[in-house]
């Protein structure tokens, strides 16, 4: 057994909350920008923004499942290189 396939099977016997914790420091230790700082706090403002825009009826949420296959029929119908 490789140690890839050691560290997998040690990982996917860990909790959920600590997979997820796990998933999260192994993507950022392979960005090359270290994360920004204020990356929470400026989630936080956009969710609120767009939590009121839904609400105040400014924006209408649509089901991911139609988001997808929209953008599907539109990659779909641009010129291929």
């Amino acid at each position: 057994m490789s140690a890839v396939d050691n560290v997998r099977d040690q990982a996917l016997k860990l909790d959920e909350p600590e997979r997820a914790t796990l998933a999260r420091d192994l993507l950022v230790s392979l960005e090359s920008v270290e994360p920004d700082e204020d990356a929470p706090s400026a989630w936080a403002t956009e969710i609120q923004a767009r939590s009121d825009a839904v609400a105040s009826g400014e924006f209408s949420a649509t089901d991911w499942r139609e988001s997808v296959e929209r953008v599907r029929e539109h990659l779909a119908k641009r010129p291929r290189p």
